[in-house]
C-alpha cells in the first residue's frame, strides 16, 4: 500500500460542480462529497455582514503521482490558494481491505504497481475534534490560543441509540460534529491539549480529538508560506 495516499479537498460550496468535474477529468471516477462549513469567528462575520462560508469536501484515494499531479492543478487551474477559496491534503495509505477494495477506490486511473513517487516529508497535521453540536466556536476558540487557524466543520447524524455511525473508527453519536483542523505538526500536541484542557471537561462537550498524519497541503498559506 506504499506510495497511495487519500486526497481531500474543501472548496466553497458554490464551487463543488466544477472541483468535482476537474476530478473526473484528471481519471478520478470514485470520490465522496459531503457539506461542511467554515469556522469563522461569529464576531468577524457579524462584522462582514455574512454567515457561516458554506463548504463541501471532497475525498478520494489516489496514487502519488495522481496526488502530486491534483495538488498542482488544484493550485493553477482552480486556483484553490486564492484566499477563501479552499483547502487541500493528502494523507498516507497504510492498508486497503483487499485487492477489490483498491480497485474500486481507484477506479479509471491510471495506476502502476512499481511507480515511486516521491512526495514532501510529513509536516502537517489534521486534527480532528468529537464535539457536541453547538460548541464548536468553544473548540475553535480553544484551538487558536494554541496557534492553530481555521478548520471546517462536518456534521454527523447518528441512525439511533444502539447504531450510532462511525468515522475514522469512532463512534458518532447523533447531534455531534466534527471538526477538521490542519496543522503544523509541532503544534498539534499543543491544539489538542487546549481544546481538551479548555473544553472537554466542560459536560462533556468535546467527546474525543486526535490527529492524522498529513504530508502535503496547497491553499492555506498561514502554513504553507515560511
Amino acid at each position: 500500500m506504499s506510495n497511495m495516499y487519500y486526497l481531500v479537498t474543501v472548496a466553497k460550496r458554490e464551487y463543488g460542480e466544477a472541483f468535482q468535474q476537474f476530478f473526473y477529468d484528471n481519471g478520478i471516477h470514485t470520490m465522496t462529497a459531503v457539506l461542511c462549513e467554515g469556522t469563522a469567528q461569529q464576531k468577524t462575520l457579524d462584522r462582514l455582514g455574512i454567515e457561516k462560508t458554506e463548504k463541501v469536501m471532497l475525498s478520494s484515494v489516489v496514487s502519488g503521482t495522481l496526488a502530486a499531479k491534483m495538488l498542482r492543478g488544484l493550485m493553477r487551474t482552480m486556483q484553490i490558494d486564492v484566499p477563501g477559496n479552499g483547502i487541500a491534503f493528502t494523507i498516507p495509505l497504510r492498508s486497503a481491505a483487499n485487492a477489490g477494495s483498491l480497485q474500486y477506490l481507484t477506479h479509471g486511473q491510471n495506476t502502476e504497481q512499481d511507480e515511486v513517487t516521491e512526495m514532501e516529508e510529513t509536516r502537517f497535521s489534521l486534527v480532528v475534534v468529537i464535539v457536541q453540536k453547538g460548541h464548536t466556536e468553544e473548540v475553535m476558540d480553544a484551538a487558536r490560543s494554541a496557534n492553530a487557524g481555521g478548520g471546517t466543520i462536518v456534521h454527523a447524524k447518528g441512525v439511533g441509540e444502539k447504531s450510532a455511525t462511525t468515522f475514522f473508527g469512532v463512534s458518532i453519536a447523533s447531534e455531534q460534529e466534527l471538526i477538521y483542523i490542519v496543522a503544523k505538526q509541532k503544534d498539534e500536541k499543543n491544539i489538542m491539549r487546549a481544546i481538551m484542557e479548555q473544553t472537554g471537561s466542560k459536560k462533556e462537550r468535546v467527546a474525543a480529538a486526535f490527529s492524522l498524519p498529513v504530508n502535503h497541503v496547497v491553499g492555506l498559506r498561514s502554513l504553507t508560506d515560511e
